[in-house]
């Protein structure tokens, strides 16, 4: 991944090379939330079991049952 400075760089190349403005005053900015992103861990999803009716302290009773029509109910 790109540095800090070489996002910057990049940012303002991209604009115009602004020497004012809102683009040179937040292209810093930008280039730490930019390399924010790749130093930030992902998350693992918590493994969510089912033990006793219950999911994660909450009351769990499964899907919701489907029900399907088979035969029109209306008469014509």
């Amino acid at each position: 991944m790109a540095t800090k400075a070489e996002i910057k760089k990049a940012i303002l190349a991209v604009a115009g090379n602004p020497e004012s403005g809102v683009i040179f005053n937040l292209a810093d900015a930008w280039a730490t939330a930019i390399v924010g992103l790749d130093s930030v861990v992902p998350e693992k999803p918590a493994v969510t079991e089912v033990v006793d009716g219950e999911r994660n302290g909450a009351s769990y009773d499964g899907p919701a049952k489907e029900t399907r029509l088979t035969k029109p109910v209306e008469k014509r």
